[in-house]
């Protein structure tokens, strides 16, 4: 048994030490793993459900009904001394009943209903996409935080080596006597800081993992590693392109478009209670122990159409309809309100994205000068002409570039996804 568990171990940890993920992996895993969007499936299906039952108040409904009725004390009746005494009915009464109603006027009662019930599934289908782009947003910005968190570590990792690569040059120089011990003291200073940077770099890149498999609901600590993107800039687009773009795609827009329209069949349903209301129905009945028949079984059965209508209700079904008006101006007021919201999010949207196109390319000039830097104050302590703390902090500059770029890198990304979420987008080709 010891043997079984230790194999199924092992084989377990080389299959989730080999997973390496890409973003549209990622974003399929989330969207399968998502306990929101398994919500919005379920809801989806329920107002499936509720326009099917909707569509049934068009058909004629059947029903039956089986009555037993004890008397009792039914005590005979006696109209006269001349004749004797008898029981109306019998002590026991049965009663079988069946019923059909059709409506035939309901004043468009029922198609209302019936349309809102699919305006009703339509607007669950849009809030599930809703929650799909919620969601896409999530899983770029934890791809993007794992990738940078993993770079930082990359460059922790070149800034150690280039320290001890330069300590052995200072060990060498002094071993010449062109150097201090003051020289490779303050070298095995800076090597313990990068090793402190490090120890922080793979901290924050667990974090950032953590988080990764939070957003894809995975074990927190499940290993894995994600393929890198290449640089990439988005097209030029005007800001109005963008704008334009989020009206005619966002969700949440469409959505409350849904519920003012269902907001007018409301008010339409309301209105109806002012018309008549006609049914057709047809009894049929099977009786045992009344008057008609107490000596066995008997049959009847009765057809006719059913009128009614309010003549005064004291103004309710008004008020109803006030009511129902009330509540569309509330929801256009929403709407008004979010595409506002909108406007602002695409905008701060597409200024951070452009602010960070300006920063990745300041960024790589940095690198360029740092570089350059690094190379010259390495010249110049060989020939002794500079100190290593010049060394130091043209390595450190050169780090702090590089962190620099790869930060505005994967903040592109994010204020891509976020202009791409804010106009609705994604996944539109």
């Amino acid at each position: 048994m010891k043997k079984i568990t230790f194999f199924f171990l092992f084989v377990s940890s080389l299959l989730f030490a080999g997973e390496t993920l890409s973003l549209e992996d990622s974003i399929k895993i989330a969207i399968e793993n998502n306990l929101k969007i398994k919500i919005s499936q379920s809801r989806i299906d329920q107002a499936y459900y509720q326009k099917e039952i909707a569509k049934t108040s068009f058909l004629p409904k059947f029903s039956s009904s089986i009555n037993y009725t004890y008397l009792g004390d039914n005590q005979p009746i006696k109209f006269s001394p001349l004749f004797p005494a008898f029981k109306m009915t019998d002590d026991n009464l049965y009663t079988l009943n069946f019923k059909i109603t059709q409506p035939i006027f309901t004043g468009w009662k029922i198609q209302r209903a019936y349309d809102i019930a699919v305006d009703s599934f339509e607007k669950t289908k849009i809030d599930y996409e809703t929650e799909i782009q919620n969601l896409v947003l999530d899983v770029k910005k934890a791809y993007f935080n794992v990738l940078r968190a993993q770079k930082f570590l990359d460059t922790s990792i070149k800034y150690k080596e280039s320290l001890q690569n330069h300590l052995k040059n200072a060990k060498k120089m002094f071993e010449m006597g062109f150097v201090t011990k003051l020289d490779i003291l303050k070298t095995e200073v800076a090597l313990k800081d990068a090793e402190t940077k490090i120890t922080e770099s793979e901290n924050f890149l667990n974090l950032a993992k953590s988080n990764f498999n939070f957003v894809l609901n995975r074990p927190i600590d499940r290993d894995f590693s994600i393929e890198d993107v290449p640089e990439q800039t988005e097209a030029e687009k005007e800001y109005q392109w963008w704008l334009d773009a989020a009206m005619k795609y966002r969700k949440e827009i469409k959505s409350l478009e849904k519920l003012i329209s269902i907001s007018d069949k409301n008010i339409k349903i309301e209105k109806s209670n002012l018309y008549p209301q006609v049914y057709f129905f047809f009894n049929y009945n099977v009786e045992r122990g009344t008057q008609s028949s107490r000596n066995g079984w008997d049959d009847n059965w009765n057809t006719g159409i059913l009128l009614t209508y309010d003549i005064w209700n004291w103004g309710e079904t008004q008020k109803r309809v006030k009511k129902a008006e009330k509540s569309k101006q509330e929801i256009e007021k929403q709407l008004e309100l979010v595409k506002n919201s909108i406007e602002m999010e695409v905008k701060n949207s597409y200024l951070n994205l452009n602010s960070a196109k300006m920063k990745i390319e300041q960024a790589k000039k940095q690198i360029e000068s740092a570089k350059e830097n690094l190379r010259v104050a390495q010249l110049l302590y060989n020939e002794g002409m500079a100190t290593t703390t010049d060394v130091i902090d043209a390595n450190t500059a050169l780090t702090q570039a590089k962190n620099n770029f790869f930060d505005s890198l994967y903040q592109y990304q994010i204020y891509l996804a976020e202009l791409e979420k804010a106009s609705g987008t994604w996944g539109k080709k």
